[in-house]
């Protein structure tokens, strides 16, 4: 059994511990986010369609949102859809990064339109400055932010301090950037190199390479793809 820490915030850590669980691994949790939404109401429009991406924005958007349900919704990841769904949104362009959607949009969308975009305080600009770029106007209302935490979890300190982490999962870069500052001031930073990493993407894994780490990249943006590189860092 090989324990896996998992960085997330606390409810999404949660979820994925039971997958990792399942999969025959000990969780060693230890959320460096943790989300808070800021009650931002969202402007009366008009829109002519709605995009988001994290399902952590469809939660904290609210009842503010329902009233725009019957507009085109496109979403950024599977995750993302899928709490759509259930929260009674009808999805319609799914991709997994900024960088996939943004060609498919611009291919719908070939006259300029409003695009209301819920999203989450710490973005990358990717997606707001293509579709302004292509002549678009976008109503961004920051509905969440993820607040860094300000010390590792004692089960997770311990646990790195004995080198008994096979693999750390890293979600988004700014995860990794609270991660390796929290390592640091524990004192902890020496033991990073007697785990492995595993990184969502290239971006996510830029902060890890830059102290000398190699990270196995996901070859998909998702918590499947994350798992499965877990799986190749530890094969």
């Amino acid at each position: 059994m090989s324990r896996v820490l998992v960085l997330r915030a606390r409810e999404d850590a949660a979820r994925t511990a039971e997958t990792l669980r399942a999969m025959g691994h000990e969780p060693v949790l230890s959320p460096v986010l943790e989300i808070a939404p800021t009650g931002a109401a969202i402007p009366p429009g008009p829109y002519d369609a709605v995009l988001a991406s994290s399902a952590k924005g469809l939660e904290c958007a609210g009842a503010d949102a329902h009233a725009f349900q019957s507009l085109p919704f496109h979403a950024v990841g599977a995750k993302t859809a899928a709490a759509a769904r259930g929260l009674g949104w009808r999805p319609d362009i799914v991709a997994g990064a900024a960088e996939s959607i943004l060609p498919l949009l611009l291919g719908r969308y070939t006259y300029p339109v409003n695009f209301l975009y819920i999203a989450g305080r710490d973005r990358q600009p990717t997606l707001e400055a293509g579709l302004r770029g292509a002549g678009h106007r976008i109503t961004t209302v920051t509905v969440y932010e993820a607040r860094a935490a300000e010390a590792l979890t004692e089960s997770a300190r311990a646990a790195i301090e004995a080198g008994s982490i096979a693999v750390a999962l890293h979600y988004s870069r700014r995860s990794v950037d609270i991660f390796l500052r929290l390592v640091d001031a524990a004192g902890l930073a020496q033991h990073l190199r007697t785990m492995r990493h595993a990184a969502l993407s290239n971006e996510v894994a830029a902060p890890l390479r830059a102290v000398g780490l190699s990270p196995v990249v996901a070859e998909k943006p998702d918590e499947a793809g994350l798992l499965e590189a877990a799986k190749c860092a530890l094969a």
